[in-house]
């Protein structure tokens, strides 16, 4: 029903007014009688696991960008996801960039987007968090930084966010990888990097109760940053990587370069990440002992794509750009996967 009907229609709509459309309807379900419960009969897949500490109803999970401020997580849950990743946070509200800013690619089963950390802030969806606070599924926080705030200043963003947003999630994710906020993935090189995630690591002991870190790189990243990022890990006892966001990158793409330069910069996320987001997973696995999990992101579209990450090493998988494309049949078809 989804690719045959539902897709179609979103497809005829400006892709952000689509993403808009969508967590509309799924407001409305929250609030009609027998919605979610339909939801779960239909596309929910109980496959249990433990990591990081945590009890996922199942291994599949909805990766930041598309709840970004916290409004339909439970529904998103309803579609069969055993966690959902809410985010990017950030402590002010923002725009983000300048319209339009997100692109389709069909051809390729592919997004670009550069929509710049829009959000409503930590206030807001702190308040919308605590609506979840007896939720049956995971719930993770991406943190981030203002698009307004010097990156030396940056682990300031940081912190207040994740104090926010710190006993309302299940685990929290340290995006610095984001390739659509000026000067942010400077933030990946190890002097800026060890000093976020050594304060992440000692603000979680303040707390009094433990919750995972986990931090999600950029599939851009040359060797050295990749070795330092596993250093990092290491040392500051984060618990899980993000393999990984969007790329800058256009040499998967199938479209002509005239496309490609109209619409310019941006992440690219989809298919065409697969065979990348593979070999990273491939590398780091084996610097990586079992007790840190790998959470892959990035091309997901089938069951044969997901044993494939799960034979390289992943733990978890998150999707985005597939669900877009396969909708919740994507969801139930890869949560039962047989591990």
């Amino acid at each position: 029903m989804y690719q045959k009907l539902i897709r179609p229609l979103l497809f005829q709509i400006n892709p952000e007014k689509a993403h808009h459309l969508a967590i509309n309807s799924c407001l409305v379900a929250r609030y009609t009688p027998g919605a979610k419960c339909l939801l779960k009969c239909l596309f929910l897949r109980e496959n249990p696991v433990e990591l990081m500490g945590l009890k996922f109803p199942n291994r599949i999970g909805l990766a930041a960008g598309l709840d970004k401020n916290a409004q339909v997580a439970d529904i998103f849950a309803s579609m069969g996801f055993g966690f959902v990743e809410i985010g990017t946070v950030t402590p002010k509200a923002q725009p983000g960039n300048v319209k339009p800013r997100l692109f389709r690619i069909p051809q390729d089963n592919a997004l670009i987007n550069r929509m710049g950390f829009n959000n409503d802030g930590l206030e807001v969806i702190r308040k919308r968090l605590q609506r979840y606070s007896k939720r049956d599924f995971i719930l993770g926080g991406n943190i981030g930084k203002n698009t307004t705030t010097d990156n030396s200043f940056a682990v300031n963003d940081y912190q207040a966010v994740m104090n926010g947003i710190y006993d309302l999630v299940d685990y929290i994710v340290l995006n610095i990888s984001c390739p659509n906020i000026a000067n942010l993935c400077e933030l990946q090189n190890k002097a800026y990097l060890g000093t976020l995630m050594s304060m992440m690591d000692n603000l979680r002991k303040t707390k009094d109760r433990y919750k995972p870190l986990v931090v999600k790189i950029s599939p851009d990243l040359e060797q050295q940053q990749i070795n330092e990022t596993i250093e990092l890990i290491k040392e500051y006892k984060f618990n899980g990587i993000i393999i990984a966001n969007t790329t800058t990158s256009r040499s998967s793409l199938t479209i002509s370069k005239e496309e490609i330069t109209s619409i310019g910069q941006g992440g690219l996320s989809g298919k065409p990440l697969f065979k990348n987001t593979l070999k990273m997973v491939e590398t780091i696995r084996k610097e990586l002992n079992s007790s840190v999990a790998i959470i892959g992101s990035g091309g997901i579209f089938s069951v044969q794509d997901a044993i494939d990450l799960y034979s390289a090493g992943v733990n978890l998988l998150q999707v985005y750009t597939g669900f877009i494309y396969q909708g919740p049949a994507l969801v139930k078809k890869l949560s039962n996967i047989q591990m």
